[in-house]
């Protein structure tokens, strides 16, 4: 039936119920007697001070800083505030705790009670404690139970609605469920004023016993299951039949000393299973990359969180000291581990973890650093508290720090390639043009990656780099005359492609890309020019050479002849150049000019203005210019009879302005209509997206043109 809830019907009846749970929570710390102190309890001299008084508290009679003696007639004792019970020595001085839970809570709720104080001015105060206590009274350690239990139990539920064929999540699902189950009861008694029902008490610390076997237990039964199954699904039921047996016997109070016996070292021999099945796992992984990137989830969760729960809670109970933190505070350690853990299993983001297992790693490398040298100063070194933080402070700046950049700088190092050569390599595949080009652009991904295969994709390919099956592959889209690929197992199989690997992997796609762009589009304007040479050629110096060929008058056949050689020394120059500045275009254009012209016996009045001369024209305005001039002189020789030409040529702002007359005889006695020659200019210009006029009001004729310098091409 649960198999057949859709995943978010799971996530709203594990919120709804675990809300339920929270409230009743809530609802059994709420009521019970207070009297609105905070206590405060010296594990060596045995007294019990009155740390802080709630202001309109029952107790605002009760002067702040006084030891207290008794309550209701009953001593009371630093034993009696322990957060946790199960640090007594043994099941008879538990008893006796328990029972003496019950007698102060009964005093509590038995109406008015007196609070007598110790020292040399002893007082008796009389409070009547107020039945319920106000929800802004509770210390901050119950919000973070219930919210670690219910978020654990949450969480667990999510993966196991998403994985729920498989043993692991159902597991993880159990170990979130512990967790509620161990947290919420400490949440009860561990918030208590001074005291609570005896029999209330064992009950709820029962099932905080309960819960965190249980935890351990599903999760040693997780890491020895998943991702490799280590053992037969069959032996993993000894383990709740060996530990369910061990919280019986502890619950009761037989086949154990005491609660470190009957309770810490069960939980502690379940903790270091943890780190084995970890171990284990990781042993068992070692060909396979995504299941040992879940096992470093694993271990970066229980080394941080379990090790650190171990160390200042259990361990010290283990000893017969108290815990260096408190007990509610503890318990983010183990909702940290159970998210590591569940995002292991959920398999989420496994390609990342190798940069953040680094971070976590170092920042809590400096922390326990800081720590270790600042407990070491206060201790051997006798500095007080304030100075040795500073040293140790110090110290780790100067030392930790500078390791851990050289550390990150090592290993990024090892797995870089040398980027000039593989900048050279990208050039050679672009301006391969054969079938290598395939094998040669693999070349380079095989080197800059080692992946164990590589592909060609058949589904729809990527637009850009994309990792895929959780790290596993490497999607690259494809390019020119290069099919998309797929990269499977990095790095010889050693660890999963990483954000890293991605972006490394769109620099070498963007670079081939460019590349092969460039390459096009150098072929393509070499292609152009090719062709605009040819049809220059052909169009031009064909007709021009054809013309002189067929010309009688030996004075036609020199100019033409002068004309295509004057053209094919441009086309030679431009090829080799690139084209022609604009001074220079018009210093060869009026030597032209000259000489044409004076063989005519015609004088020339030059000017010309550029606002940049060193600009390089493109050979089609170049050779357009040239044509409309030749063409203007061409007329004004045949048709005029002229004896003087002015010529006027201005080039700015990316415009070419030309303006030529002569004091001939003018349009309509030299040429009837625009003629030929007219028309071919008028269509040149057109082409450039220029303009042409003519001024014929005598004497002789005004042609003016202009066209941007950036025009089109000339036909």
């Amino acid at each position: 039936m649960l198999k057949r809830l859709t995943p978010f019907t799971v996530l709203a009846v594990t919120a709804t119920a675990g809300l339920i749970a929270a409230t009743l929570v809530l609802v059994t710390v709420l009521n019970q007697p207070w009297l609105g102190v905070g206590l405060s309890a010296d594990a060596q001299s045995g007294l019990v001070r009155v740390a802080t008084v709630a202001p309109g508290g029952p107790a605002t009679a009760l002067p702040a800083g006084v030891p207290l003696a008794a309550v209701g007639g009953i001593p009371i004792e630093a034993g009696d505030l322990v957060e946790e019970p199960d640090v007594a020595e043994s099941y008879a001085a538990l008893e006796r705790f328990f029972d003496r839970q019950g007698a102060l809570h009964a005093a509590l709720a038995g109406g008015s009670v007196i609070l007598e104080t110790g020292g040399p001015s002893g007082l008796q105060v009389e409070v009547t404690p107020i039945a319920g206590r106000p929800l802004s009274s509770l210390p901050p350690t119950v919000w973070v139970q219930l919210v670690t239990g219910l978020v654990s139990v949450i969480v667990g539920a999510w993966v196991w609605s998403l994985r729920r064929n498989e043993l692991s999540a159902a597991l993880l699902a159990l170990a979130g469920l512990a967790i509620l189950v161990s947290a919420f009861p400490a949440a009860v008694y561990s918030s208590r004023e001074i005291a609570m029902p005896g029999g209330l008490f064992r009950v709820l610390s029962a099932t905080n016993h309960f819960g965190a076997l249980a935890f351990g237990v599903a999760m040693v039964a997780l890491f020895l299951s998943y991702p490799r199954r280590l053992v037969p699904a069959s032996l993993l039921w000894l383990l709740p039949a060996v530990y369910g047996a061990i919280w019986a016997l502890d619950t009761i109070w037989i086949g154990f000393p005491g609660p470190a016996e009957g309770h810490h070292l069960p939980t502690v021999t379940l903790m270091a299973g943890i780190l084995l099945g970890a171990l284990l796992q990781y042993r068992a992984s070692r060909d396979d990359p995504a299941a040992r990137a879940a096992i470093r989830w694993f271990a970066l969760s229980v080394g941080l969180c379990a090790g650190t729960f171990v160390t200042v809670v259990l361990m010290p109970n283990l000893f017969g000291m108290q815990p260096t933190i408190s007990q509610g505070y503890a318990f983010i350690l183990f909702g940290m581990l159970f998210l590591g853990v569940a995002a292991g299993v959920a398999r989420y983001r496994l390609f990342e973890l190798e940069g953040w297992a680094f971070s976590v790693l170092s920042y809590f490398g400096a922390v326990l650093l800081l720590v270790v040298f600042d407990a070491l100063l206060i201790s051997f070194v006798a500095i007080d508290r304030p100075e040795a933080f500073a040293v140790s402070l110090l110290g780790v700046a100067l030392l930790y720090l500078p390791f851990r950049d050289w550390l990150a700088r090592r290993l990024i190092k090892r797995r870089e390639i040398d980027r000039e050569e593989l900048f050279t390599r990208i050039i050679d595949v672009a301006l391969t043009t054969d079938a290598s080009r395939e094998s040669r652009w693999r070349e380079v991904l095989r080197d800059a990656f080692t992946p164990l295969q590589m592909s060609a994709v058949s589904a729809p390919a990527p637009e850009k780099p994309a990792i895929s099956e959780d790290g596993l592959s490497l999607l690259l889209p494809g390019l020119p005359g290069l099919a998309p690929l797929k990269l499977s197992h990095a790095h010889s199989g050693r660890r999963l492609f990483s954000p890293q690997d991605r972006r490394f992997a769109g620099e070498l796609y963007a670079m081939l890309a460019h590349a092969i762009a460039s390459r096009d589009a150098h072929e393509k304007g070499a292609a152009e020019e090719r062709v605009r040479i040819a049809r220059d050629m052909h169009d031009n110096m064909g007709a021009q050479l054809l013309s002189a060929l067929h010309s009688e008058r030996r004075e036609r056949k020199d100019t033409l002849i002068r004309e295509t050689i004057s053209d094919l020394r441009d086309i030679v120059n431009n090829a080799a150049r690139g084209g022609k500045t604009a001074s220079d275009l018009l210093a060869d254009l009026k030597v032209e000019a000259l000489e044409r012209l004076a063989a005519a016996d015609i004088r020339l009045d030059w000017q010309d203005t550029c606002e940049d001369g060193e600009r390089t024209l493109a050979p089609n305005v170049a050779y357009s210019l040239r044509s409309v001039l030749r063409e203007i002189i061409s007329n004004t020789i045949r048709h005029s009879g002229a004896d003087a030409m002015r010529v006027r040529i201005d080039i700015s702002d990316g415009l070419l302005h030309l303006q030529a007359s002569d004091d001939g005889s003018g349009l309509s006695e030299g040429v009837q209509g625009k003629g030929n020659g007219l028309s071919n200019l008028e269509a040149r210009l057109l082409a450039l997206k220029g303009t042409l006029s003519l001024e014929d009001a005598g004497p002789g004729l005004t042609v003016r043109a202009s066209f941007p310098l950036g025009g089109g091409d000339a036909k």
